[in-house]
């Protein structure tokens, strides 16, 4: 109604309001209808999330709203609260393992990894009844001559106790001061103790390999018969590597120390004959003639150098006598004495035939003759 202004305006704005509420109405299923479908706590993929209040909030998919701020511990911020787990039992070994417990190769990995190793690798070695594992521990470089390599030397009567007491030797060479026994379980935790104290009072090579008198040992176990019992871990009073090298490297390096050492028993072998070997004594051909009468128990008699002096000794057929006599002279020998050497083993077709190379040979002839 036109005429009317006031009513016309108040049926326009109820109009209005009532487009309005329709219009919210429509907003508002739309709103309930994109929900937000991302599992992670505090991103969202999807653009359906609200905005986050703050870093202390986590968002419910359920309820499709952000979590209050509070104490983790409590649940405030609708986080669930850790649940104590029981214990467990391998179901190769039968060992139980609580909460806080840990096998052996599983702590080995822990050790790789701040050590910045790769992982290691166990691989079971092909036997007819017992098990045995090699634990394989690669080298930070990737050096594979410097890879560590862990074989127990006693075979036992399960994988999983092999690939354990593999893991063993690991620790034991990488690790040997840190306290393991905290974490592992029974019976790794007795292995444990007692190859870190089989380390600290070993004397010699083969205190590892002595028979354990409290008749633990694995064979003494594998006599039951139950078949569980068998298959079950024990712990292993006796274990040993079973080869003195983890590596390549360490066995080159073991190779090199025993040459050295050879090398040094060599050269103090030869010290001491060259200081204790005969000193050498040079004689006169007067002196030497001097001892020889001693030594043959007859006077000695002061000769005079008339035999030296003699002209016909001056004289000489060839060349080849001139330097053998000459030669034996300079060495001690008389002149006579060196004329009879040259007399006996040199005829008169070697003076003419004989070369000049052929000299030092007829030198040694004469000076083995005289001596």
């Amino acid at each position: 109604n036109r005429t009317s202004p006031v009513h016309c305006n108040q049926h326009c704005s109820t109009m209005g309001k009532g487009n309005k509420k329709s219009g919210g109405a429509k907003g508002g299923k739309a709103a309930e209808q994109a929900k937000c479908t991302c599992d992670h706590p505090y991103q969202c993929n999807c653009g359906n999330r609200p905005p986050r209040p703050s870093k202390g909030h986590k968002w419910d998919p359920e309820t499709q709203q952000w979590g209050g701020k509070g104490h983790k511990q409590k649940g405030a911020s609708g986080q669930t609260g850790a649940v104590g787990q029981g214990t467990k039992t391998t179901s190769v070994g039968q060992t139980q393992l609580a909460q806080w417990q840990q096998l052996p190769s599983t702590i080995l990995k822990d050790v790789c990894r701040k050590q910045k190793r790769p992982l290691p690798k166990f691989k079971e070695l092909n036997l007819e009844k017992d098990h045995k594992c090699r634990c394989i521990v690669p080298d930070p470089k990737r050096d594979a001559s410097k890879d560590l390599f862990f074989v127990p030397a006693q075979a036992v009567g399960n994988a999983e106790q092999a690939q354990e007491e593999a893991a063993l030797l690991a620790l034991l060479y990488l690790t040997p001061n840190l306290p393991h026994e905290r974490k592992l379980p029974e019976p790794y935790k007795t292995t444990w103790l007692t190859a870190v104290e089989a380390s600290k009072n070993k004397t010699d090579n083969n205190s590892n390999q002595k028979k354990d008198p409290s008749g633990t040992s694995n064979k003494a176990t594998s006599s039951s018969n139950n078949p569980q019992e068998k298959n079950k871990a024990v712990a292993n009073t006796n274990l040993a590597m079973a080869s003195k090298h983890v590596s390549q490297a360490d066995r080159q390096k073991l190779r090199q120390q025993k040459q050295q050492q050879i090398n040094a028993r060599i050269r103090r072998h030869e010290a001491i004959r060259m200081a204790n070997r005969n000193h050498p004594v040079f004689l006169s051909a007067k002196l030497r003639q001097q001892i020889q009468q001693l030594l043959q128990g007859s006077t000695i008699m002061e000769d005079d150098d008339q035999d030296e002096q003699d002209p016909a000794l001056k004289v000489f057929e060839s060349d080849l006598q001139q330097y053998i006599e000459e030669r034996l002279h300079q060495e001690g020998f008389t002149k006579r004495q060196a004329r009879r050497a040259t007399t006996k083993i040199l005829t008169f077709s070697d003076t003419n035939a004989a070369s000049e190379q052929d000299w030092d040979n007829s030198y040694e002839q004469a000076l083995q003759w005289l001596c």
